[in-house]
């Protein structure tokens, strides 16, 4: 007859389990900004807001800005996780497609259109958001 036996885990195996685990956070953590965003460069950009997406991991504002030379690029502003903007009082209803906008961030190290924004205003000066 073969009969099993199962030993409890030394304390030892249970403490190199955690510190396994707790080395292999890291590379879950969260990506830097200054890895997709130039952090000492803060650019300008104007345009209409084609669609809002107030979704993880960040929220986004797609719109069509008018370039020096008058031809209209589709651009993308990246700003905070839904949950930080939602605890300063923004919903998915706060930017509305085809609100014109002022944003004002870093532009993006790939040199696409993209900003990382820091603040959004509209025509008037007005700060967006609660």
């Amino acid at each position: 007859m073969n009969v099993m036996t199962h030993r409890k885990p030394s304390g030892l195996a249970i403490l190199l389990a955690v510190a396994l685990a707790l080395l292999g956070s890291p590379a879950l953590a969260h990506h830097s900004f200054a890895a997709h965003f130039v952090i000492d460069e803060t650019i300008t950009i104007e345009g209409v807001v084609t669609e809002w997406w107030f979704q993880n991991p960040h929220t986004r504002i797609y719109l069509q800005v008018t370039n020096e030379d008058g031809e209209v690029e589709e651009w993308m502003a990246e700003g905070s996780g839904p949950n930080v903007l939602h605890r300063r009082g923004w919903t998915d209803e706060t930017i509305q497609p085809g609100t014109r906008l002022i944003i004002v961030g870093n532009p993006a190290r790939d040199g696409s259109n993209t900003i990382g924004w820091d603040s959004l205003t509209y025509e008037d000066g007005t700060a967006v958001g609660p």
